[in-house]
């Protein structure tokens, strides 16, 4: 068992000055399975990466006694089966394995001392051992053995995230750290993973997914406005903890704002007494000395009395500092006067000679909210890219007039800052979209890279609900996103009830929303 320990850690960005953590003193247990949760932009995977020793604290240390590795990564490698990228991204264990069989079919004796080097270090990484662990790691993640002689690019997108996944609780002494390991998996994927995680010890798990948190978490690290907390259970546990915390603070809100108002008062009528008896002080107003002595007097109690009013008052607001409530979402839609608004008839369409839809037909009619579903790889972003145009094709139709917005699995924006090249009308509203989903204001302005994956996807579902349209579509809107998020738009789409056409693989979200169930 072995700890990572936080003391008196501060962190800054340094492309712009913003305080992200200050004074964070943590102690975390690497067999934990630890959740870490908190709104976009609160640092979670800016966390990740102090761990990792990617990022150096302002002040404070970090100390650790075991190796971290991140997911996702990147994985850079010559070797394409399926079997060697993993053995090579557990710890170069192919190449090893490579070198050796060279030295041996060279048999030079000058050689023989570098073959004994990588000999040991292929036993200590438990090289002879490994394919029968990866096989077993397969089929704790109900992969088919099979896989492992294919191309490892020709893989499904969830395929290759588990296969990456397995090389990392592979790799000895390690503690991993997985940021939204489920983005993009399908139900049947997420699901895969769960159970696969359930059975590890040692891993920390960025995830806004409260079902999937729920499942692997027995503690819960929560990046709140004002501090971070740690809790022992899962998601639900820290939610109903919270819940109660936040009904407190609700129910004292108002007296307490009331009381802050009232010493905030005092505090200037203290100040103003003290002026008073400052002025009583001047040598011009009276050479009386015991007229200066009782002044004094009375400015030491009027400073004391504002110093303890000041205090009571920071008191008072620190008992609010976590209390968060998320804006009411208003999403606008214009009328068609079209019931019929698209028509799909009998589309094949594919790449490469793969038909990913064949013989399909849709209609999509005023008041439609209608959920997407279906494996990686069935065809539900292209299907989305068909009815928004993106992908052209003479059996698809259109009401006159049609505007369609959309948002994308991947936000497209500038490539240093977020572009607002639209009319103020425009501009404004999506400010103003952004403000309400907890987006700062000073994201127009901040480098593109310094944004979370979290604050550009809410940018860009800010664009799209921000321009005139009768129909809209979203790919994927939870991904990388915060519960208030997820919160907000199920209220509004609910509110509202726009027309829309979405993927999503959060079935909570999907089954409040959805009126029809596409499955591709």
């Amino acid at each position: 068992m072995s700890k990572i320990i936080m003391n008196e850690m501060h962190y800054h960005y340094t492309d712009y000055f913003k305080p992200i953590f200050s004074g964070v003193n943590l102690i975390l247990d690497t067999d934990w399975r630890l959740g870490l949760i908190g709104r976009n932009g609160r640092g979670k995977t800016t966390f990740l990466r102090l761990l990792q020793g990617e990022l150096i604290p302002d002040r404070g240390v970090i100390k650790t006694s075991v190796r971290t590795e991140y997911f996702p990564y990147p994985y850079q490698t010559t070797y394409t089966r399926t079997l060697d990228v993993i053995k090579e991204n557990i710890g170069n264990l192919k190449s090893m394995e490579d070198k050796m069989d060279e030295i041996l079919n060279r048999n030079e004796e000058k050689f023989f001392d570098l073959y004994q080097n990588i000999l040991e270090t292929y036993i200590q990484a438990d090289g002879y051992e490994m394919e029968s662990r990866i096989k077993k790691e397969l089929h704790q993640m109900d992969l088919p053995e099979e896989l492992l002689a294919r191309d490892f690019n020709l893989l499904s997108g969830g395929e290759r995230t588990k296969m990456l996944i397995i090389s990392l609780f592979l790799r000895k002494n390690t503690f991993v750290l997985l940021d939204e390991p489920t983005n993009h998996l399908d139900l049947a994927g997420k699901g895969t993973l769960s159970g696969y995680l359930k059975q590890k010890k040692g891993f920390i798990l960025v995830s806004h997914d409260r079902q999937f948190l729920d499942e692997v978490t027995d503690h819960i690290l929560a990046i709140n406005k004002a501090d971070i907390t740690l809790t022992k259970g899962n998601y639900s546990d820290w939610k109903d903890n919270k819940d109660k915390c936040e009904l407190f603070e609700f129910r004292t809100k108002a007296r307490l704002e009331k009381e802050i108002l009232n010493l905030e008062k005092r505090a200037v009528t203290n100040r103003n007494w003290a002026a008073i008896a400052e002025k009583e002080k001047n040598p011009y107003a009276t050479n009386n000395r015991g007229n200066s002595s009782r002044a004094a007097k009375f400015m030491r109690q009027a400073k004391a009395s504002e110093l303890a009013v000041q205090n009571n008052i920071r008191e008072k607001k620190q008992l609010l500092k976590n209390y968060e409530v998320a804006k009411e979402l208003v999403v606008n839609q214009n009328n068609h006067e079209s019931f019929q608004l698209v028509t799909i008839d009998n589309i094949t369409f594919g790449y490469d000679g793969v038909a990913l839809l064949k013989d399909f037909s849709l209609q999509i009619n005023s008041g439609d909210r209608i959920w997407i579903r279906g494996r990686n790889g069935s065809g539900k972003s292209t299907l989305l890219k068909l009815i928004g145009g993106q992908l052209p094709s003479d059996q698809i139709s259109y009401s006159e007039n049609l505007i369609i917005s959309e948002s994308y699995q991947e936000p497209e924006f500038g490539t240093k800052f977020l572009q607002a090249d639209y009319n103020d009308k425009f501009n404004d509203r999506w400010r103003e979209l952004c403000a309400c989903l907890d987006v700062e204001a000073d994201t127009f302005s901040r480098p593109f890279e310094t944004l979370s994956s979290g604050e550009r996807k809410k940018a860009d579902i800010a664009r799209a609900l921000a321009g005139e349209n009768q129909l809209l579509l979203l790919d994927e809107p939870l991904n990388f996103t915060d519960v208030y998020f997820r919160e907000q738009l199920e209220k509004a789409i609910l509110i509202y009830t726009p027309t829309i056409v979405f993927v999503e693989h959060d079935e909570r979200f999907g089954y409040h929303i959805a009126n029809r169930i596409i499955e591709l």
